[in-house]
């Protein structure tokens, strides 16, 4: 027998099926013992108070008239006042808000921006929960950020068909730290979520396996018919240098088509699955192991380093012309050993208090804080190198690094800075760097996603 259902009070009553006969409105959660707990006149005493029988569901609330229900059309307006910085547009049309519900007066909206390494990241976040919350009738908003990285258009190369990004690290000159830089990047990369290979392509002076930490041949994989090799990974970052073939104290004495050949089989042959992001550590100059990586596959484009004094500017100038006869876009560059760190206390100094600092020929002047201590950067290699490529060539300085000993002593011991000691100003540098790059990789690649509807 079906029970009778009538209103009160704004909610659905239904009578009892069994002998008390009173109206309720509350459904106990075991359906089998009471059914209703809470009774508008009175508790039922019934243990046939359920709906078993009829199949019918527990009460319900009627909807309030005098309460605003969002529509998922209004939450999708009120994401129309994002704007993407680079982009420009609304992260609506861009496509970048892939789940967008509303169940009451709560939202569920998930954006997916182009890269994990995303600088803007937060603030797009806070923008749109400020934005969505401000819609009539939502109480609470459930915000999840993911990421895809985009591929290059047009055609995937067959040597890097599950890669979508190759990026070169490189300079005119030597000792610049290309190759810290190339690992720090790496890290910073990785540590966000995104897919990360390391390919040591500086043949005669292969460093990136000490600098990961990492020692011994790779293990082999492939079949009998197609061999292949398994990078070494850490940190979430896969590598491969020749480094690992070699032994420790033998060089590579090599012309140019046995490092062409290599290169070609580190692209290849090499195990690296699903990548977001190649990172290339490339050697001085501008010679074969440049010209054969632009000719093998199509580069995203190059980040170069440099440091601030004139006799590496002047060689990296070459270098960026290089990539540009190449048709590869130089994505920025990267200012390494900007400045010495100093930092030091001065103990019983009141908070303003001046220190002077003298190395060698160089002179600083800076205060302590309220603890007494000091922190500052010293141009020991002059200034300005990175800014005047930058302007010269039309690209952005994607960041400073200042020169830290805590940077030589990761480098040694196979831990990055970024990953040592994360929350140093020096590790932010490289990670700031990383996102920045990503950022123009990302607004380079990007084609218009689907609208969601």
């Amino acid at each position: 027998m079906t029970p009778a259902v009538r209103a009160w009070k704004g909610r659905v009553l239904k009578r009892c099926g069994a002998r008390c006969g009173r109206w309720g409105t509350q459904a106990c959660s075991s359906a089998r013992t009471k059914g209703i707990s809470r009774a508008a006149r009175g508790p039922c005493t019934s243990p046939a108070w359920n709906y078993s029988g009829c199949g019918q569901i527990a009460p319900t609330p009627l909807p309030d008239p005098a309460v605003t229900q969002a529509t998922k059309e209004q939450v999708l307006d009120s994401l129309r006042q994002v704007i993407d910085p680079d982009l420009h547009q609304d992260i609506v049309t861009l496509g970048f808000v892939t789940r967008c519900e509303v169940d009451g007066s709560k939202a569920d909206v998930v954006i997916n921006l182009t890269t994990p390494a995303c600088p803007v990241k937060d603030q797009l976040r806070d923008e749109a929960r400020k934005f969505v919350s401000a819609v009539p009738g939502i109480e609470e908003v459930e915000l999840e950020m993911t990421a895809e990285v985009r591929g290059q258009d047009g055609p995937t190369h067959k040597l890097a068909e599950h890669i979508k990004h190759i990026i070169a690290v490189s300079s005119g000159k030597g000792g610049v730290g290309k190759s810290t830089v190339s690992v720090n990047l790496a890290c910073a990369l990785a540590a966000t979520g995104a897919r990360v290979g390391l390919l040591d392509c500086d043949i005669y002076g292969p460093d990136i396996p000490m600098m990961m930490g990492l020692k011994g041949q790779p293990d082999h994989g492939g079949s009998a018919d197609k061999p292949s090799l398994v990078p070494k990974e850490r940190y979430g970052v896969k590598t491969m240098s020749v480094g690992y073939l070699l032994p420790d104290d033998k060089p590579a004495v090599w012309r140019g088509p046995m490092v062409h050949k290599l290169i070609e089989q580190f692209l290849s042959d090499v195990e690296w699955g699903e990548l977001d992001y190649l990172l290339v550590d490339m050697p001085p100059g501008t010679g074969d192991a440049q010209l054969s990586l632009a000719q093998l596959v199509p580069l995203t484009g190059a980040i170069i380093v440099t440091t601030p004094q004139a006799v590496a500017t002047f060689d990296v100038g070459k270098a960026i012309t290089m990539f540009h006869q190449v048709n590869t876009e130089i994505l920025g560059i990267v200012e390494n050993m900007s400045g010495l760190l100093v930092e030091g206390m001065v103990e019983g100094a009141q908070e303003g208090a001046q220190v002077r600092l003298t190395l060698g020929s160089k002179e600083e002047v800076c205060s302590v804080d309220s603890e007494g201590r000091f922190r500052t950067v010293v141009e020991m290699f002059g200034s300005g190198g990175a800014q005047m490529l930058a302007e010269k060539h039309g690209f952005p300085v994607l960041g400073r690094v200042p020169l830290d000993p805590a940077v030589r002593v990761g480098g040694d011991g196979g831990d990055p800075i970024v990953v040592a000691d994360p929350d140093s100003p020096i590790a932010q540098s490289f990670r700031e760097a990383a996102g920045k790059a990503a950022q123009r990789i990302a607004v380079r690649s990007f084609a218009s996603l689907p609208v969601l509807d």
